[in-house]
């Protein structure tokens, strides 16, 4: 029977070693990806939370609301004035919104619209002005409302888009103005 094996108890099974690169990539990975993660929401601390389209939010001097945003190619509207810088063409990727704006004046000081204060905020937008806008000035009373129309020309795959001026008003312009692109 010398050419029998002869059976060894097992004890245990040596495991390979496994690679130092399978456990440190995603290690850094899974840094890399906490690091962002905490980049993102610490940086937008500061930031006020836009409100809601349909919402007043108070301004100074008053209130503002976005009563509609309505994408241009859908839109029968022709505007009554001074609509050559509509003329252009849309610029491939983009689309065009009509932003229905209204402010009222509360206070005594009244509301000074200026409707090259605003301009669009969002990710993937940068921060275009109106390119079209009636009045593109006013000051009003207490007691007076604007209806302001603004018109901005915005990339199409622009996310959280927000209707801001230079004093931080922040009014969302929803979802409903996307296109295909």
């Amino acid at each position: 029977m010398a050419n029998q094996l002869e059976e060894r108890p097992v004890v245990g099974r040596r495991r390979k070693a496994t690679p130092r690169h399978r456990v440190v990539i995603p290690a850094v990975l899974l840094l890399g990806l906490a690091g962002g993660a905490t980049w993102v929401m610490t940086n937008n601390v500061d930031e006020e939370p836009a409100t809601m389209l349909g919402a007043s939010d108070s301004v100074h001097g008053g209130l503002a609301r976005i009563n509609g945003i309505l994408p241009l190619e859908n839109d029968d509207w022709v505007p009554p004035s001074n609509a050559e810088a509509l003329d252009a063409p849309v610029a491939e990727g983009a689309h065009r919104v009509r932003i229905l704006l209204q402010l009222t004046a509360l206070e005594g000081d009244g509301i000074d619209f200026r409707a090259s204060d605003y301009f669009i905020d969002g990710l993937g937008t940068g921060e275009p002005r109106a390119i079209w806008s009636s009045p593109s000035e006013h000051d009003a009373e207490q007691g007076e409302t604007i209806d302001a129309t603004l018109v901005f020309e915005i990339p199409n795959e622009a996310l959280a888009l927000v209707l801001s001026d230079d004093d931080d008003t922040r009014l969302s312009l929803g979802t409903d103005h996307h296109t295909g692109g």
